[in-house]
Formats: structure tokens, C-alpha cells, sequence
């Protein structure tokens, strides 16, 4: 439970706004997104572009459309009262009133029926009052009237808008002038007043919103509402139409709140304007909707991807999570490998699989350090035991050395003095001859003394040779760690060559990556990571390899040290070989003083006669005990340096047994 807690704790580590599953998640939102939103904009944009334009030209074809109809209205007009006015019947009735009169009521009565629109037809004289009627309303004085005096001037013409005040209707009046053929004067006028109405019922059985603007920029009439005789007059004198100087054309009026596109033609024999206009949000409704449609196949899209992305994200970042695991659990020293996505025949499964193979190198590589280790250890524990056995029989010589030396100097001492009471010898023969039997027992003890000296001198001798096999087996040992440590170290370089291949491939996947552009991205983003893990493996290859080297040095202080120990100890054993000569030759003295001094016992009585003799054996007695002293100081210092030699050897095998602990304790680091 505790190692999950922690790799749960290690993945959580990472914030979701660095986490490459985030980023990848992201990256492929954006893929999908992007592309998607140009789409929708080049779509909303085409749309409403092809919706505005296609606008235009509807609103174009129907305001001229409604154009050629209200100028084939007053063109019907304008000629049926042309018609009329170059009537003979009409001149004659004009000039005297009374002339043709019936067949005039007729030509306006067929007239009237031909439109059937209920508007009338009315003949004026040059003084500007009515002569006849074809509704028989009252006739009235219209010479006043701009339209008349205009006629009278000799030009067809067709007035303002006016208020009829015979009917009480708006209405514009078609005037034509009745010319004398015979004079050319003009007579005359007929007209007609055209009930504005009709171009209301005409402009809204043709569009929803187009309007009528005479020539002064006044609402003449529109499609949405009939106007009153009393309704108070619309100026549009400033509108675009009125004022670009144009014949037709089609804007984006900003005038209201409610924009709108206006389309207007100018009818040519009237000067009024024909408009038609449509809001701007009907015309881009359409688009609108079509934009939404496509946002809404967006967002299905997007929820998609967004499940496909994470489904991605999971297959790609498991199997990192698991590698991170494994190097999380390789950095506490465990080996642990990894049992998942081991089967996948991509570059994930080929990583997982390179890492479960670097584990189980490592594992290999760190058992027989670790079996090195312990060999190492054992040797300098039974090193170290033997150099303490060896300190302890050295410290026993040295002391057996010392009394040999006191016994020698004080052997010496008594020679001396026997020499220089030689001469008292004839008085004191029974003295003598206890005194030689007290130097024989004591010729005795010194030759136990020196056989017991020579018998450990051989066996410090033969655990001299022993300790120099174990020193050459400890060395061997070292040498086989040392490489064990080399072994190690080329397995951390190909750990290296590991790293940088895999550096080297992360490296072609961004330069590929980046060769696709924005699609991948997402995969410049995991060649980045795969890139971060080479450089940690190559990291702690390079803490590996230092562990290593560190110990390979070790391992070589070792083995120089025990060299140096082989070196000492063959001195040792040299100046061992050199003691037992000598205490061989001091027990060739010994036996030869026990003779002499067996002699000495048996000729007692002849002492006196002998004195000369035994004064000559007594000066060569205390010679050889003078010898025998010197060799022993020079065998007690030879001790004295065994045992500083047995010393160092000890110390030597106590830094050993420190190293192969130290090694041991850093070797448990890898479990």
C-alpha cells in the first residue's frame, strides 16, 4: 500500500497544465478546432457574402422590375391622352366649346374604360378652366396650377403630388398640350389625374417593402401602407438615392436602426425613384442558420475528438508513466520491471521493453558487485583475524628475544667477572665448583630457551608464508572486483549509448515533427519528453559510472596496499630466515659453552694446575657470551621490526575490511 501511496504521490506531482496528456489533449483540440472555427467563419462568411450579393441583385431585378411597370403605366397613359389631344374632334371642341363634343365624350369614355382604374380624364381650355369631365365631377380653376402652365408652355408633363380637389385624392396629373395643327398654337390641355393608390396596390402585389419617391425626394407611395391625403409628407431628399447622381444603384442603408439594403431605379418620363429594400438580418438569417448548423456539427465533432484525444493521450502517456515508475523505483534501488504494453509493437512497447532489459542488466551487473563485496569482506575480516594473530605471536618473541638478551648481557657479565678472578681460583675450588654447576643448569635454560626461540620463529615463519597466500588471494579477489567494476562500467556506457540513441531519435521525431507542421505538434511535444528521459538515463548512467570509478579506485588503493603488505612481508620472512641463522649459531655457542663448562666441571681438581688454561677459556668464554649478547639486540630489533611490519599489516587489513564495508553499504543501496 505504501509503495502505490507513492507512486500515486510521484504522478501527482506533475500539475495538469504540465502534464503531457494535458498538452497533447490540447494539441489535438486545437488540430481538430482550429480548422474547424476557419470553416465555420469561411463558411458564415461565403454564406452571408453570397446572401448579400444574391440580395443585391433580387433587389436590383425587382426595383427595376417595378421601375419598367410604373413606366408602362404612365407610358399607357401619357399616350392614351397624347392620343386624345391630337384628335381633331378634341382641337375643334377646344376652341369653340362645342364642336365634336359627343364624339370627345366618347374617345374619353373609351378611354376610361380601356384603364377601368376609376381615374379621370379631364379637358381644360387656355384659360385654365375645365370644359368637360369624364366622372362629371364640378369643374374647377387649375390655372394656377404648375402642371397647366406648363402644358400651356407646350411641354407634356406630369405634376407633383397633389391633393385632387375634386375627388380629395393624392394623385399625380399626366398633362399633355392640345396644339391648332394649322397654327401650332396651343389651345389647350388634357390630363389625367392618377390616383397615387394604384402604385400602392402595384408595389405591395410585387414586394414587402419597396416605396415610390417623386422627383423632390417626397414619399409618393408604398407597398406596406396606403398614405392619407392628410398624412403629413416624408422627405428623403437626402437619401443616397436622391443625392449620388445616379440612375439606379444598391446600398446598405444605415438611416434606421434596422439596417437595411435599398435597391432604386429612376423612372425617366416621371424622375420618381423606385425603391426596394430588405432588413439585413433577413438577408443573412439564412446564413445564420446555416453557421449554426455547422456549430452544432462542430461541437458533436469536437466531443469526438475530445474522447478520441483522450483515448490517445492515455495509450501515449501509460506507458511513460510506467517507464517513470520503473526509474522512480530504480532511484530507492529497487529493480522493478515493467509488466504492461510489453506486447505493443510500437515505439512505446519498443521503449518498455529496451528499459526492462536495462533493469535486468543492471540487476546482473549489481548481484555480483554486491557477491563481490562480501568475498572482499570475508578476506579482509580473515585478514585482519591473521594480522592480530600475527601482532600478538611477534609481541610473544619480542619478549622471549628480551630475556634471551638480559640472559646474554648478564651471562656476559658473569664471564667478565670469572675472567678477572681467574686467579683467585686456586683458593676458592669449592666455589668454583658450585659455580659451575649453577653455569651449567643455566648453559641449559638458555639453550631450552633459544630451541623454544627457533621452534616460533619457524612457525611465525610458516604464518608469515600462510598470511602472504592470503594476502595473493585477497589481491586476486580485489582484481576480479576491479573487474567486476570494469564490467559495470561498460554496461553504464552502453546505458550511455542507450541514452543518446534514444536522445538521437528524439531528436529526428521533433525534426519531423516539425516537417508536419501544426499537425505535429502533439508529437513534438512527446519527442521533448522521450528526449527528457534519455538525458535522465544518461544522468544516472553518469552517477552510476561515478559510483564506479569511485570504487575502482578503491579497489586499486586496495590491491597497492596489498602489494605493499606482499613487500613487507617478504622482508619479514627474509629477516626471519636471518634470526633463525643466528639462533641456530647461538645454539651452536650454547652447546659448545654447556661442553666447556662440562669440562670445567670435571677438571676442578686440576683447576690450580689449568689456572692459565682456564684463564684463556674464560677470556674466549666471555667473547662468545659478548657475541651472543650482540646477536640477540640484533635479533630483538629484527622482532621489533616484524612486529611494526605486522602493524602495518593489521592497519592495512583494517582499511580493507573499511573499504569492503563501505562497499557493501552502497551496494545495499540496490535491492
Amino acid at each position: 500500500m505504501k509503495k502505490e501511496s507513492n507512486e500515486k504521490k510521484d504522478k501527482s506531482s506533475i500539475s495538469m497544465k504540465n502534464s503531457v496528456k494535458t498538452r497533447l489533449i490540447l494539441c489535438m483540440m486545437g488540430v481538430a478546432a482550429i480548422p474547424l472555427l476557419i470553416a465555420i467563419v469561411i463558411s458564415y462568411l461565403s454564406s452571408t457574402g453570397k446572401a448579400k450579393s444574391d440580395a443585391e441583385e433580387t433587389l436590383a431585378w425587382q426595383a427595376h422590375y417595378l421601375e419598367a411597370e410604373i413606366n408602362g403605366v404612365i407610358k399607357q397613359n401619357q399616350m392614351a391622352i397624347e392620343a386624345l389631344a391630337k384628335a381633331p374632334s378634341t382641337v375643334a371642341y377646344v376652341k369653340d366649346g362645342e364642336t365634336g363634343f359627343s364624339e370627345v365624350r366618347e374617345q374619353i369614355a373609351s378611354i376610361c374604360d380601356s384603364f377601368n382604374d376609376g381615374n379621370a380624364i379631364v379637358i381644360t381650355g387656355k384659360d385654365g378652366l375645365m370644359m368637360m369631365r369624364s366622372d362629371e365631377a364640378e369643374m374647377a380653376d387649375i390655372s394656377e396650377r404648375e402642371y397647366f402652365q406648363k402644358a400651356m408652355a407646350g411641354e407634356a408633363t406630369i405634376s407633383e403630388i397633389i391633393v385632387s380637389a375634386s375627388t380629395g385624392q393624392r394623385c399625380i396629373s399626366i398633362a399633355v398640350p392640345i396644339k391648332d395643327p394649322a397654327s401650332g398654337e396651343v389651345v389647350g390641355m388634357v390630363h389625367r389625374n392618377f390616383n397615387l393608390a394604384a402604385f400602392h396596390e402595384l408595389l405591395a402585389r410585387e414586394s414587402n417593402n419597396a416605396f415610390l419617391i417623386d422627383e423632390k425626394g417626397i414619399l409618393a407611395a408604398h407597398s406596406q401602407y396606403e398614405i392619407k391625403a392628410d398624412d403629413e409628407p416624408q422627405d428623403f431628399s437626402a437619401s443616397p438615392y436622391m443625392t449620388s447622381g445616379k440612375d439606379h444603384d444598391v446600398y446598405l442603408s444605415t438611416a434606421t436602426s434596422t439596417k437595411s439594403y435599398v435597391a432604386y431605379y429612376k423612372e425617366p418620363i416621371t424622375g420618381y425613384t423606385v425603391c426596394v429594400a430588405i432588413a439585413e438580418k433577413n438577408v443573412v438569417s439564412e446564413a445564420n442558420r446555416s453557421a449554426m448548423t455547422i456549430v452544432i456539427l462542430g461541437i458533436v465533432m469536437m466531443i469526438v475528438v475530445v474522447i478520441l484525444s483522450f483515448m490517445l493521450a492515455n495509450s501515449f502517456v501509460k506507458p511513460i508513466f510506467e517507464v517513470d515508475g520503473m526509474l522512480h523505483q530504480l532511484a530507492q534501488g529497487r529493480f522493478a520491471k515493467i509488466t504492461k504494453f510489453t506486447k505493443r509493437k510500437d515505439e512505446f512497447g519498443q521503449m518498455v521493453r529496451n528499459s526492462n532489459a536495462v533493469i535486468e542488466k543492471l540487476d546482473g551487473i549489481v548481484r555480483k558487485i554486491k557477491d563481490s563485496s562480501a568475498h572482499v569482506g570475508a578476506s579482509s575480516e580473515d585478514l585482519s583475524i591473521m594480522a592480530n594473530q600475527i601482532a600478538q605471536t611477534t609481541d610473544s618473541v619480542a619478549n622471549t628475544v628480551q630475556e634471551i638478551a638480559a640472559g646474554a648481557m648478564q651471562q656476559a657479565k658473569e664471564v667478565q667477572d670469572s675472567a678477572e678472578n681467574t686467579g683467585l681460583i686456586t683458593d676458592a675450588v669449592e666455589n668454583v665448583q658450585g659455580s659451575t654447576t649453577e653455569l651449567n643448569d643455566l648453559a641449559n635454560r638458555m639453550k631450552e630457551a633459544s630451541e623454544a626461540s627457533s621452534h616460533s620463529l619457524q612457525n611465525f615463519q610458516r604464518i608469515s608464508e600462510s598470511m602472504s597466500e592470503k594476502i595473493d588471494e585477497i589481491s586476486t579477489k580485489i582484481a576480479a572486483t576491479e573487474n567486476a567494476v570494469a564490467d559495470i562500467n561498460e554496461r553504464v556506457e552502453g546505458i550511455s549509448d542507450i541514452a543518446a540513441q534514444t536522445n538521437l531519435l528524439s531528436l529526428n521525431a521533433s525534426i519531423e515533427a516539425a516537417r508536419a507542421g501544426e499537425a505535429g505538434r502533439g508529437f513534438a511535444v512527446v519527442a521533448e519528453e522521450i528526449r527528457k528521459l534519455a538525458d535522465d538515463s544518461e544522468s544516472m548512467a553518469s552517477e552510476i559510472r561515478g559510483v564506479m570509478d569511485a570504487l575502482l579506485a578503491q579497489s586499486q588503493d586496495a590491491v597497492a596496499a596489498a602489494a605493499e603488505i606482499m613487500e613487507g612481508n617478504k622482508s619479514q620472512q627474509e629477516a626471519l630466515s636471518e634470526t633463525l641463522v643466528s639462533v641456530e649459531g647461538m645454539l651452536d655457542d650454547i652447546d659448545t659453552t654447556v661442553g666447556s663448562v662440562a669440562q670445567i666441571s670435571s677438571q676442578t681438581d686440576t683447576c690450580v694446575t689449568s689456572n692459565r688454561v682456564v684463564s684463556n677459556a674464560m677470556a674466549s668464554l666471555s667473547a662468545i657470551s659478548q657475541e651472543n649478547a650482540a646477536s640477540t639486540e640484533t635479533t630483538g630489533a629484527a622482532v621489533e621490526e616484524l612486529s611494526a611490519t605486522v602493524t602495518t599489516l593489521a592497519e592495512s587489513a583494517d582499511e580493507l575490511k573499511d573499504v569492503a564495508k563501505e562497499l557493501k553499504e552502497e551496494m545495499e543501496f540496490f535491492q
